[in-house]
C-alpha cells in the first residue's frame, strides 16, 4: 500500500468515525457488523500503521496518538451474523429501546446544531 493510498484510507476512516461510528454504536453497542466498515479491518490496520510511521518520523506526535486511538474502534466490529443476532436480542428488550431511541434522536439533533 502506498503512502497516498494509506492517507486516503485513513481520511475516509476518520470521516466514517465522525459521522457514522457513533450512530452504529448506539444501535449495535460494541458488536457492530464488520461489513459496515468502509474497508476490511486488515486494510484499515495497514493504512493506520503506515500513517503512524509517517507522522512519527516527522514528529507529529498528536497525529500519531489520534491514529493509534482509532485502532480501539476496530475492536467493536465483529462477524456480521454474530452482531445481527446480538442486536435482535437487544431490539426485543423494552428497557434497551427506551435508552436507544432517544439517544439515536439526539444524534440527529446534535448534527443539525452543528450545521
Amino acid at each position: 500500500m502506498t503512502l497516498n493510498e494509506a492517507s486516503k484510507i485513513t481520511q475516509i476512516w476518520g470521516t466514517y468515525l465522525e459521522y457514522v461510528g457513533g450512530k452504529l454504536l448506539i444501535i449495535f453497542g460494541a458488536r457492530i457488523p464488520e461489513s459496515f466498515l468502509p474497508f476490511p479491518v486488515d486494510t484499515l490496520e495497514q493504512a493506520l500503521n503506515i500513517m503512524i510511521e509517517y507522522h512519527h518520523k516527522r514528529g507529529n506526535q498528536q497525529v500519531v496518538e489520534g491514529l493509534k486511538a482509532s485502532f480501539g474502534a476496530l475492536t467493536m466490529y465483529v462477524d456480521d451474523e454474530e452482531a445481527i443476532l446480538e442486536a435482535a436480542k437487544k431490539f426485543n428488550e423494552p428497557m434497551w429501546r427506551e435508552r436507544f431511541i432517544p439517544a439515536l434522536k439526539k444524534c440527529q439533533t446534535d448534527w443539525i446544531k452543528t450545521q
